[in-house]
Protein backbone atom coordinates (compact mmCIF):
# COMPACT_ATOMS: atom_id res chain seq x y z
CA UNK A 1 0.00 0.00 0.00
CA UNK A 2 2.84 2.41 0.89
CA UNK A 3 4.49 1.62 -2.43
CA UNK A 4 1.30 2.54 -4.32
CA UNK A 5 0.95 5.86 -2.43
CA UNK A 6 4.59 6.77 -3.13
CA UNK A 7 4.07 6.05 -6.83
CA UNK A 8 0.97 8.25 -6.99
CA UNK A 9 2.76 11.08 -5.21
CA UNK A 10 5.67 10.84 -7.63
CA UNK A 11 3.30 11.05 -10.63
CA UNK A 12 1.56 14.12 -9.18
CA UNK A 13 4.85 15.94 -8.62
CA UNK A 14 6.01 15.06 -12.14
CA UNK A 15 2.73 16.29 -13.65
CA UNK A 16 2.92 19.60 -11.79
CA UNK A 17 6.49 20.06 -12.95
CA UNK A 18 5.53 19.48 -16.58
CA UNK A 19 2.59 21.91 -16.30
CA UNK A 20 4.87 24.50 -14.73
CA UNK A 21 7.32 24.10 -17.58
CA UNK A 22 4.51 24.52 -20.13
CA UNK A 23 3.33 27.75 -18.41
CA UNK A 24 6.86 29.10 -18.51
CA UNK A 25 6.76 28.76 -22.28
CA UNK A 26 3.60 30.99 -22.61
CA UNK A 27 3.60 34.66 -21.58
CA UNK A 28 0.49 36.85 -21.66
CA UNK A 29 1.03 39.86 -23.89
CA UNK A 30 -2.14 42.00 -24.13
CA UNK A 31 -0.39 44.88 -25.86
CA UNK A 32 -2.23 45.97 -29.01
CA UNK A 33 -0.34 44.77 -32.05
CA UNK A 34 -2.59 46.20 -34.74
CA UNK A 35 -5.36 48.80 -34.69
CA UNK A 36 -8.24 48.52 -37.10
CA UNK A 37 -9.43 50.96 -39.72
CA UNK A 38 -12.63 53.00 -39.89
CA UNK A 39 -15.04 51.82 -42.56
CA UNK A 40 -18.42 53.53 -42.35
CA UNK A 41 -19.46 56.28 -42.68
CA UNK A 42 -16.68 56.93 -45.16
CA UNK A 43 -14.23 59.78 -44.69
CA UNK A 44 -15.74 63.21 -45.53
CA UNK A 45 -19.19 61.69 -46.00
CA UNK A 46 -22.04 64.20 -45.71
CA UNK A 47 -25.00 63.47 -43.44
CA UNK A 48 -28.07 65.70 -43.35
CA UNK A 49 -29.54 65.16 -39.89
CA UNK A 50 -33.29 64.46 -40.02
CA UNK A 51 -34.76 64.27 -36.52
CA UNK A 52 -38.26 63.32 -37.63
CA UNK A 53 -37.65 60.80 -40.41
CA UNK A 54 -33.97 59.85 -40.22
CA UNK A 55 -32.79 56.30 -39.50
CA UNK A 56 -30.11 55.46 -36.96
CA UNK A 57 -26.54 55.87 -38.20
CA UNK A 58 -24.29 52.80 -38.03
CA UNK A 59 -20.57 53.37 -37.48
CA UNK A 60 -18.31 50.40 -38.28
CA UNK A 61 -14.62 49.47 -38.38
CA UNK A 62 -12.30 46.50 -38.81
CA UNK A 63 -11.14 44.69 -35.66
CA UNK A 64 -7.93 45.43 -33.79
CA UNK A 65 -5.57 42.68 -32.58
CA UNK A 66 -3.62 42.07 -29.38
CA UNK A 67 -0.29 40.22 -29.33
CA UNK A 68 -1.80 37.38 -27.32
CA UNK A 69 -5.01 37.23 -29.37
CA UNK A 70 -7.10 38.33 -26.38
CA UNK A 71 -10.39 40.18 -26.34
CA UNK A 72 -10.48 43.75 -27.62
CA UNK A 73 -13.03 46.30 -26.43
CA UNK A 74 -13.91 49.44 -28.37
CA UNK A 75 -14.89 53.02 -27.54
CA UNK A 76 -16.03 55.44 -30.22
CA UNK A 77 -14.86 59.05 -29.83
CA UNK A 78 -15.95 62.33 -31.42
CA UNK A 79 -13.99 65.57 -31.46
CA UNK A 80 -13.82 68.90 -33.19
CA UNK A 81 -11.84 68.98 -36.45
CA UNK A 82 -8.13 69.03 -35.64
CA UNK A 83 -8.65 67.67 -32.13
CA UNK A 84 -6.48 64.84 -30.81
CA UNK A 85 -9.34 63.07 -28.95
CA UNK A 86 -7.68 63.66 -25.58
CA UNK A 87 -10.72 65.73 -24.56
CA UNK A 88 -13.48 64.39 -26.84
CA UNK A 89 -16.91 65.97 -27.02
CA UNK A 90 -18.57 62.54 -26.85
CA UNK A 91 -17.52 58.95 -26.13
CA UNK A 92 -19.43 55.69 -25.84
CA UNK A 93 -18.70 51.96 -25.76
CA UNK A 94 -19.48 50.25 -29.03
CA UNK A 95 -22.51 48.00 -29.46
CA UNK A 96 -22.72 44.85 -27.34
CA UNK A 97 -21.18 46.56 -24.34
CA UNK A 98 -18.02 47.51 -26.19
CA UNK A 99 -17.40 44.15 -27.80
CA UNK A 100 -18.76 44.87 -31.28
CA UNK A 101 -17.03 46.59 -34.19
CA UNK A 102 -20.13 48.72 -34.74
CA UNK A 103 -21.85 51.60 -32.97
CA UNK A 104 -25.50 52.52 -33.50
CA UNK A 105 -26.29 56.21 -33.02
CA UNK A 106 -29.64 58.04 -33.08
CA UNK A 107 -30.04 61.19 -35.14
CA UNK A 108 -30.86 63.17 -31.99
CA UNK A 109 -27.53 62.18 -30.43
CA UNK A 110 -25.68 63.06 -33.64
CA UNK A 111 -27.43 66.43 -33.62
CA UNK A 112 -26.18 67.08 -30.08
CA UNK A 113 -22.62 66.14 -31.09
CA UNK A 114 -22.84 68.51 -34.05
CA UNK A 115 -24.03 71.32 -31.79
CA UNK A 116 -21.24 70.68 -29.28
CA UNK A 117 -18.77 70.85 -32.16
CA UNK A 118 -20.00 74.38 -32.85
CA UNK A 119 -22.27 73.71 -35.83
CA UNK A 120 -25.28 76.05 -35.70
CA UNK A 121 -28.81 75.12 -36.73
CA UNK A 122 -29.32 75.03 -40.52
CA UNK A 123 -25.54 75.11 -41.02
CA UNK A 124 -23.00 72.50 -42.16
CA UNK A 125 -19.73 71.71 -40.42
CA UNK A 126 -17.26 68.95 -39.73
CA UNK A 127 -16.86 66.50 -36.86
CA UNK A 128 -13.94 64.09 -36.42
CA UNK A 129 -14.35 60.56 -35.10
CA UNK A 130 -12.16 57.60 -34.26
CA UNK A 131 -12.19 54.39 -32.23
CA UNK A 132 -10.11 53.51 -29.19
CA UNK A 133 -9.13 49.84 -28.83
CA UNK A 134 -8.43 48.53 -25.33
CA UNK A 135 -6.84 45.28 -24.21
CA UNK A 136 -6.24 44.87 -20.50
CA UNK A 137 -4.62 48.18 -19.47
CA UNK A 138 -3.43 49.00 -23.01
CA UNK A 139 -5.42 51.63 -24.92
CA UNK A 140 -4.74 52.95 -28.38
CA UNK A 141 -6.67 55.11 -30.84
CA UNK A 142 -6.93 53.98 -34.44
CA UNK A 143 -4.17 55.66 -36.43
CA UNK A 144 -6.40 57.18 -39.12
CA UNK A 145 -9.38 59.20 -37.81
CA UNK A 146 -12.26 60.10 -40.08
CA UNK A 147 -14.28 63.24 -40.72
CA UNK A 148 -18.02 63.68 -41.13
CA UNK A 149 -19.72 66.67 -42.74
CA UNK A 150 -22.95 67.27 -40.79
CA UNK A 151 -25.88 69.51 -41.70
CA UNK A 152 -28.03 70.36 -38.70
CA UNK A 153 -31.80 70.89 -38.84
CA UNK A 154 -33.39 73.98 -37.36
CA UNK A 155 -33.84 74.01 -33.61
CA UNK A 156 -31.57 73.64 -30.62
CA UNK A 157 -29.90 70.38 -29.70
CA UNK A 158 -28.52 71.27 -26.27
CA UNK A 159 -31.17 72.54 -23.87
CA UNK A 160 -30.63 74.82 -20.85
CA UNK A 161 -32.20 74.12 -17.47
CA UNK A 162 -34.67 76.99 -17.97
CA UNK A 163 -35.61 79.50 -20.62
CA UNK A 164 -36.72 83.06 -19.83
CA UNK A 165 -38.59 86.02 -21.30
CA UNK A 166 -38.57 89.66 -20.29
CA UNK A 167 -39.68 92.99 -21.74
CA UNK A 168 -42.68 95.31 -21.86
CA UNK A 169 -45.02 92.51 -23.00
CA UNK A 170 -44.22 90.34 -19.97
CA UNK A 171 -44.33 90.41 -16.18
CA UNK A 172 -40.59 91.16 -16.02
CA UNK A 173 -38.68 94.24 -17.13
CA UNK A 174 -35.13 92.88 -17.03
CA UNK A 175 -33.04 89.70 -17.13
CA UNK A 176 -32.66 89.13 -13.35
CA UNK A 177 -36.45 89.15 -12.89
CA UNK A 178 -37.23 87.36 -16.17
CA UNK A 179 -40.19 84.96 -16.40
CA UNK A 180 -39.00 81.35 -16.28
CA UNK A 181 -39.97 78.44 -18.54
CA UNK A 182 -39.37 74.81 -17.56
CA UNK A 183 -38.84 71.80 -19.78
CA UNK A 184 -41.91 69.57 -19.61
CA UNK A 185 -41.95 65.79 -19.84
CA UNK A 186 -44.47 63.02 -20.38
CA UNK A 187 -46.29 62.24 -17.13
CA UNK A 188 -49.88 61.27 -17.95
CA UNK A 189 -50.82 58.59 -20.52
CA UNK A 190 -52.12 61.22 -22.98
CA UNK A 191 -48.88 63.26 -22.91
CA UNK A 192 -46.76 63.15 -26.04
CA UNK A 193 -43.94 65.66 -25.60
CA UNK A 194 -40.56 65.40 -27.28
CA UNK A 195 -37.40 66.68 -25.55
CA UNK A 196 -36.93 70.43 -25.77
CA UNK A 197 -40.47 71.70 -25.05
CA UNK A 198 -40.42 74.52 -22.46
CA UNK A 199 -43.60 75.88 -20.86
CA UNK A 200 -44.73 78.81 -18.77
CA UNK A 201 -48.16 80.10 -17.70
CA UNK A 202 -47.83 83.87 -17.54
CA UNK A 203 -49.49 87.21 -18.28
CA UNK A 204 -48.76 88.89 -21.61
CA UNK A 205 -49.88 92.20 -23.09
CA UNK A 206 -49.11 93.97 -26.37
CA UNK A 207 -45.49 95.05 -26.44
CA UNK A 208 -42.03 93.60 -26.95
CA UNK A 209 -40.21 90.72 -25.31
CA UNK A 210 -36.80 89.11 -25.37
CA UNK A 211 -35.96 85.42 -25.00
CA UNK A 212 -32.83 84.34 -23.10
CA UNK A 213 -31.37 81.06 -21.86
CA UNK A 214 -30.53 82.33 -18.36
CA UNK A 215 -31.32 85.06 -15.82
CA UNK A 216 -27.75 86.09 -15.01
CA UNK A 217 -27.12 89.16 -17.13
CA UNK A 218 -23.34 88.85 -16.79
CA UNK A 219 -23.07 85.13 -17.63
CA UNK A 220 -20.63 84.43 -20.45
CA UNK A 221 -22.92 81.86 -22.05
CA UNK A 222 -26.03 84.06 -21.96
CA UNK A 223 -27.72 83.84 -25.37
CA UNK A 224 -30.60 85.92 -26.72
CA UNK A 225 -33.22 84.64 -29.14
CA UNK A 226 -36.06 86.18 -31.11
CA UNK A 227 -39.01 85.04 -33.25
CA UNK A 228 -38.52 85.72 -36.94
CA UNK A 229 -41.22 86.57 -39.49
CA UNK A 230 -41.85 82.85 -40.10
CA UNK A 231 -42.50 82.19 -36.41
CA UNK A 232 -39.18 80.42 -35.88
CA UNK A 233 -36.87 80.86 -32.89
CA UNK A 234 -33.49 82.25 -33.95
CA UNK A 235 -30.38 83.45 -32.15
CA UNK A 236 -30.14 87.23 -31.95
CA UNK A 237 -30.67 90.28 -29.76
CA UNK A 238 -33.70 91.62 -31.64
CA UNK A 239 -36.92 92.06 -29.66
CA UNK A 240 -40.04 90.15 -30.61
CA UNK A 241 -43.37 91.95 -30.86
CA UNK A 242 -46.37 90.44 -29.06
CA UNK A 243 -49.54 91.76 -30.72
CA UNK A 244 -52.20 89.38 -29.35
CA UNK A 245 -54.83 90.42 -26.81
CA UNK A 246 -53.79 90.96 -23.21
CA UNK A 247 -54.34 87.86 -21.11
CA UNK A 248 -52.84 84.86 -19.38
CA UNK A 249 -51.23 82.42 -21.79
CA UNK A 250 -49.76 78.96 -21.71
CA UNK A 251 -46.64 79.60 -23.75
CA UNK A 252 -44.69 76.66 -25.13
CA UNK A 253 -41.31 76.95 -26.81
CA UNK A 254 -40.28 73.86 -28.77
CA UNK A 255 -36.55 74.46 -28.96
CA UNK A 256 -35.92 71.28 -30.95
CA UNK A 257 -38.24 72.52 -33.71
CA UNK A 258 -37.58 76.24 -33.14
CA UNK A 259 -41.28 77.05 -32.72
CA UNK A 260 -43.38 78.87 -30.14
CA UNK A 261 -47.12 78.80 -29.35
CA UNK A 262 -49.41 81.04 -27.29
CA UNK A 263 -52.74 79.66 -26.02
CA UNK A 264 -54.86 81.77 -23.70
CA UNK A 265 -56.01 80.30 -20.37
CA UNK A 266 -59.11 81.79 -18.72
CA UNK A 267 -62.04 81.06 -16.39
CA UNK A 268 -60.34 78.57 -14.08
CA UNK A 269 -63.04 77.19 -11.78
CA UNK A 270 -63.02 74.75 -8.89
CA UNK A 271 -66.07 72.54 -9.32
CA UNK A 272 -67.61 69.54 -7.58
CA UNK A 273 -67.57 66.43 -9.74
CA UNK A 274 -70.78 64.89 -8.42
CA UNK A 275 -73.09 67.78 -9.39
CA UNK A 276 -70.82 70.01 -11.54
CA UNK A 277 -71.39 72.94 -9.15
CA UNK A 278 -68.74 75.69 -9.33
CA UNK A 279 -67.43 76.66 -5.88
CA UNK A 280 -64.62 79.09 -6.78
CA UNK A 281 -63.72 81.33 -9.72
CA UNK A 282 -59.97 81.81 -9.74
CA UNK A 283 -58.38 85.03 -11.02
CA UNK A 284 -54.80 85.51 -12.11
CA UNK A 285 -52.80 87.39 -9.45
CA UNK A 286 -49.36 87.30 -11.08
CA UNK A 287 -46.26 85.14 -10.75
CA UNK A 288 -47.87 82.07 -12.43
CA UNK A 289 -50.66 81.97 -9.81
CA UNK A 290 -54.47 81.84 -9.98
CA UNK A 291 -56.38 82.52 -6.75
CA UNK A 292 -59.87 82.77 -5.26
CA UNK A 293 -60.70 83.93 -1.74
CA UNK A 294 -63.79 83.44 0.41
CA UNK A 295 -64.67 80.16 -1.32
CA UNK A 296 -67.15 77.89 0.48
CA UNK A 297 -68.40 74.30 0.21
CA UNK A 298 -70.47 71.98 2.36
CA UNK A 299 -69.91 68.31 1.60
CA UNK A 300 -72.78 66.82 -0.37
CA UNK A 301 -75.06 64.33 1.37
CA UNK A 302 -78.20 62.57 0.08
CA UNK A 303 -80.22 65.26 1.88
CA UNK A 304 -78.42 68.20 0.23
CA UNK A 305 -80.78 70.17 -2.04
CA UNK A 306 -78.24 70.16 -4.89
CA UNK A 307 -77.22 66.49 -4.52
CA UNK A 308 -77.71 64.23 -7.55
CA UNK A 309 -80.44 61.59 -7.27
CA UNK A 310 -77.95 58.72 -7.23
CA UNK A 311 -75.92 59.98 -4.27
CA UNK A 312 -76.02 57.65 -1.27
CA UNK A 313 -72.99 58.86 0.71
CA UNK A 314 -71.09 62.00 1.68
CA UNK A 315 -69.30 63.35 -1.40
CA UNK A 316 -66.49 65.92 -1.67
CA UNK A 317 -64.47 65.17 -4.81
CA UNK A 318 -63.47 68.10 -7.02
CA UNK A 319 -61.11 69.26 -9.77
CA UNK A 320 -60.74 72.35 -12.02
CA UNK A 321 -62.10 73.31 -15.41
CA UNK A 322 -60.92 76.20 -17.59
CA UNK A 323 -61.15 77.64 -21.07
CA UNK A 324 -58.23 76.97 -23.37
CA UNK A 325 -57.95 79.22 -26.39
CA UNK A 326 -61.24 80.02 -28.13
CA UNK A 327 -63.60 78.58 -25.56
CA UNK A 328 -62.52 74.93 -25.50
CA UNK A 329 -63.16 73.48 -22.05
CA UNK A 330 -60.22 71.60 -20.57
CA UNK A 331 -59.35 70.26 -17.13
CA UNK A 332 -56.77 70.43 -14.38
CA UNK A 333 -56.56 67.63 -11.87
CA UNK A 334 -54.55 65.25 -9.76
CA UNK A 335 -52.65 62.10 -10.70
CA UNK A 336 -55.64 59.89 -9.74
CA UNK A 337 -57.46 57.46 -11.98
CA UNK A 338 -61.26 57.52 -12.13
CA UNK A 339 -61.68 55.19 -9.15
CA UNK A 340 -59.15 57.25 -7.17
CA UNK A 341 -57.48 54.02 -6.10
CA UNK A 342 -54.40 54.40 -8.29
CA UNK A 343 -52.17 56.93 -10.00
CA UNK A 344 -51.89 57.64 -13.72
CA UNK A 345 -48.42 59.10 -13.12
CA UNK A 346 -45.74 56.38 -12.98
CA UNK A 347 -43.97 56.15 -9.64
CA UNK A 348 -46.78 57.73 -7.62
CA UNK A 349 -49.47 55.96 -5.62
CA UNK A 350 -53.12 56.89 -5.33
CA UNK A 351 -54.53 58.24 -2.06
CA UNK A 352 -58.26 57.70 -1.63
CA UNK A 353 -58.65 59.23 1.82
CA UNK A 354 -59.34 62.80 2.80
CA UNK A 355 -56.13 64.84 3.04
CA UNK A 356 -56.21 65.37 6.79
CA UNK A 357 -52.44 65.12 7.23
CA UNK A 358 -51.61 61.57 6.13
CA UNK A 359 -51.55 62.24 2.39
CA UNK A 360 -48.28 62.02 0.38
CA UNK A 361 -46.52 65.30 -0.39
CA UNK A 362 -47.33 64.95 -4.08
CA UNK A 363 -51.09 64.77 -3.36
CA UNK A 364 -51.57 68.41 -4.39
CA UNK A 365 -49.66 68.16 -7.67
CA UNK A 366 -51.62 69.68 -10.56
CA UNK A 367 -51.59 68.28 -14.11
CA UNK A 368 -53.07 69.40 -17.42
CA UNK A 369 -55.57 66.58 -18.03
CA UNK A 370 -56.69 67.76 -21.46
CA UNK A 371 -60.22 68.31 -22.82
CA UNK A 372 -60.93 64.57 -23.15
CA UNK A 373 -60.34 63.68 -19.49
CA UNK A 374 -62.77 61.10 -18.11
CA UNK A 375 -65.55 62.37 -15.83
CA UNK A 376 -63.98 61.28 -12.52
CA UNK A 377 -60.32 61.40 -13.57
CA UNK A 378 -57.92 63.59 -11.61
CA UNK A 379 -60.08 64.11 -8.51
CA UNK A 380 -59.01 65.43 -5.14
CA UNK A 381 -60.96 65.27 -1.88
CA UNK A 382 -61.51 68.15 0.50
CA UNK A 383 -60.09 67.81 4.02
CA UNK A 384 -62.59 67.61 6.87
CA UNK A 385 -61.53 71.05 8.12
CA UNK A 386 -62.95 72.75 5.01
CA UNK A 387 -66.43 71.20 5.29
CA UNK A 388 -68.65 74.25 5.71
CA UNK A 389 -65.72 76.66 6.07
CA UNK A 390 -64.47 79.59 4.01
CA UNK A 391 -61.16 78.97 2.28
CA UNK A 392 -58.66 80.43 -0.17
CA UNK A 393 -57.66 78.31 -3.15
CA UNK A 394 -54.63 78.77 -5.37
CA UNK A 395 -53.34 76.97 -8.45
CA UNK A 396 -49.65 77.69 -8.92
CA UNK A 397 -47.89 77.01 -12.24
CA UNK A 398 -44.45 77.67 -10.78
CA UNK A 399 -41.89 76.60 -13.42
CA UNK A 400 -39.18 76.22 -10.79
CA UNK A 401 -41.21 73.96 -8.53
CA UNK A 402 -40.89 70.23 -9.07
CA UNK A 403 -44.53 70.17 -10.19
CA UNK A 404 -47.41 72.58 -10.59
CA UNK A 405 -49.52 72.49 -7.42
CA UNK A 406 -52.65 73.68 -5.61
CA UNK A 407 -53.17 75.18 -2.15
CA UNK A 408 -56.37 75.16 -0.08
CA UNK A 409 -56.13 77.33 3.04
CA UNK A 410 -58.86 77.77 5.65
CA UNK A 411 -59.69 81.44 6.23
Amino acid sequence: MKTILKSLLTLMVLSMTLISCDNDDYTLDPEIALTGSLESPSNSETIEIDLENGDNIIFSWTPAQANDGGTILYTIKFDRPGGDFSDPIYTSPSDNGGGATTFTMSTSRLNIIAAEAGIQQLETGDVAWTVEASSSYFRENFTEPSTLSLTRPEGLAIFPEYMYVYGSATEASDIPSAVAFKQISNQLPNDNFQPGVFESVTHLSPGEFYIVNGNNASAEDLTHYYINSEGKIRSGDDPTTFDMEEGVYRVRMDLAKATISFVEISNIQLYILANQAVKADLEYVGNHTFEATNAYFEFLTPESPDAPDWLGWEEERYRYQFQLGDGQVSYLGSMHNEAMNGSLVPGLEGYNGRPNGGEPEYYNNVYFLGPEAAYWQGAWKFPDALNGANFTVRVVFDPKAENYYQELIQE
